[in-house]
């Protein structure tokens, strides 16, 4: 039996016990005017209570996946369903001016000409990067025509993992627990920097070609490709006005996201601080300072299965991991993994098995050699640990069958999600 039966039923019992019928018939009525509907509406307050804390606390691990891509430019579809350029800047035309070209190695010692992509691996990546690599190259005016010579150097980029720190600061503000991104695609992106130009140039030349000799690295230089992911940037208002909290301090904001689809994720950004964003079907609703409607800037991670006829020249890479009950029951309970098969299980969990295999762990006082595997969390700090006591867990793979130039990236990823597991080791991996 219901709340509300068993309250009629208290009820009905209740008006027995009165004698006298007018008093009954008066307090008859005055429950069904007014407590009953008093006792109603308390009850589904309740209920849309308890959904919204159950809501939160429902946490889907993969509900926030980050696919990660490249692509050459000249493929990049701007109607897909999923994926998007990390920066429309690269869908642009380099175009360049003498005398902006010339200003800029004068006054900063550099120029950026062009960002390529470098299909190699992350040993080889490592040692180019010691070398501080410099080559030279050409310039072909026009008025007058001619060819000049340049120097310019390799530089590794960042402009794309500023975003994926941008992202990790959303991640947190929103509440979001975070996972590593799977972002091979990130590390292998370089500038190419104009540092000298031949003299006699006078800034008055129009820019025919620019051509550079990259020696023995040419073999692994890609040109116009465009790191891709599935985040987008929207900018939404408010439906309505803003509706007080009860400690008369936050608003919450109503915004209507059934335009944009429901399946996805979202997170809010603000200048102040948020208290709480929560989506229920196809609204936002977002607990902030702000006492005033506007305009929000919403990220959406957009989800779904990809589609058969999309160009994949480079394999679209996930933080997704297939989760055991087990595993959820543990991950909601913050218990930690304690065991070998249960790490080996976190791992083969993400499915990267079409690149390493997980080995094995051991656990040293220091690493005997350099490791295989980087950090691709270099912007989560963690200032309450001393590092130098730290002891080393280092992971053990092999390679598998596809994409060698992306496996000890692909390691680093997986080393990088231990890394979160085990806070209290400082976390390597190297290629059997």
């Amino acid at each position: 039996m219901s709340q509300i039966e068993n309250m009629k039923e208290m009820i009905r019992c209740e008006l027995q016990t009165i004698s006298s019928l007018e008093d009954r018939v008066a307090l008859k009525e005055l429950m069904e005017r007014v407590f009953l509907p008093l006792y109603e509406t308390n009850l589904e307050m309740y209920r849309e209570l308890e959904q919204r804390i159950q809501e939160e606390l429902a946490y889907d691990v993969n509900r926030y996946l980050i696919r990660t891509g490249i692509v050459d430019r000249r493929y990049v579809d701007l109607t897909h369903h999923l994926m998007a350029p990390m920066d429309n800047k690269d869908l642009e035309e380099s175009s360049y001016r003498m005398d902006e070209l010339l200003e800029a190695v004068q006054a900063e010692g550099e120029y950026p000409l062009m960002t390529v992509m470098l299909r190699c691996d992350f040993i080889e990546l490592r040692e180019l990067w010691k070398k501080d690599p410099e080559f030279t190259g050409t310039i072909e005016t026009e008025n007058p025509k001619r060819t000049w010579e340049i120097k310019v150097k390799l530089k590794k980029n960042t402009r794309y993992l500023e975003k994926t720190a941008e992202l990790y600061r959303l991640f947190i503000k929103n509440g979001i627990p975070w996972q590593t991104i799977n972002a091979p695609y990130l590390y292998k992106m370089a500038d190419v920097v104009l540092v000298k130009a031949e003299e006699g140039l006078t800034g008055k030349e129009k820019i025919a070609k620019i051509e550079i000799q990259f020696g023995q690295c040419s073999s692994f230089i890609h040109y116009h490709m465009v790191p891709l992911w599935n985040v987008r940037q929207l900018l939404l208002d408010s439906v309505g006005f803003p509706v007080p909290c009860e400690d008369h301090q936050n608003y919450e904001h109503i915004i209507s996201i059934q335009e944009y689809g429901t399946g996805h994720a979202y997170l809010a950004d603000d200048n102040q601080e948020l208290g709480r964003v929560v989506q229920r079907e196809n609204k936002l609703f977002i607990v902030s300072r702000a006492g005033v409607a506007k305009k929000w800037s919403i990220y959406t991670i957009r989800n779904g299965t990809e589609s058969r006829i999309d160009y994949e020249a480079y394999p679209v890479m996930k933080n997704h991991r297939t989760e055991s009950f087990s595993e959820g029951f543990r991950r909601r309970w913050n218990l930690d993994i304690k065991t070998r098969a249960e790490l080996a299980r976190f791992i083969r969990g993400f499915g990267m098995e079409d690149f390493v295999y997980y080995q094995d762990c051991e656990v040293l006082d220091r690493y005997e050699e350099e490791t295989e595997t980087y950090s691709m969390n270099p912007f989560v700090e963690d200032e309450i640990r001393d590092t130098s006591a730290q002891k080393k867990l280092i992971l053990y793979f092999k390679p598998g069958a596809r994409e060698a130039w992306l496996q000890r990236d692909v390691a680093s990823f997986l080393v990088s999600e231990v890394q979160r597991l085990y806070p209290e080791y400082e976390c390597g991996g190297k290629m059997l």
